[in-house]
């Protein structure tokens, strides 16, 4: 069973609503749109503080099993 179609693939039911091109246009820009805003968000600082505490256990677990 395949999840996406493409614009080649012959739709399994011909009765299946069908989006026109124009459509498909608006809903990649409005795509587009939104992943711009979410990626220019920036990582929150309560993120990035727990990334670095990661970053800090994973190095003391390596420096750990490198002594035994």
């Amino acid at each position: 069973m395949r999840i996406f179609q493409s614009d080649q693939d012959q739709p399994d039911n011909p009765a299946a609503p069908q989006v026109p091109h124009s459509g498909r246009a608006v809903i990649s820009r409005k795509l587009r749109e939104l992943y711009d805003a979410v990626q220019d968000e920036g990582i929150p600082d309560k993120f990035l503080d727990l990334l670095e505490k990661l970053d800090e256990a994973e190095s003391r677990a390596k420096t750990k099993a490198s002594e035994e």
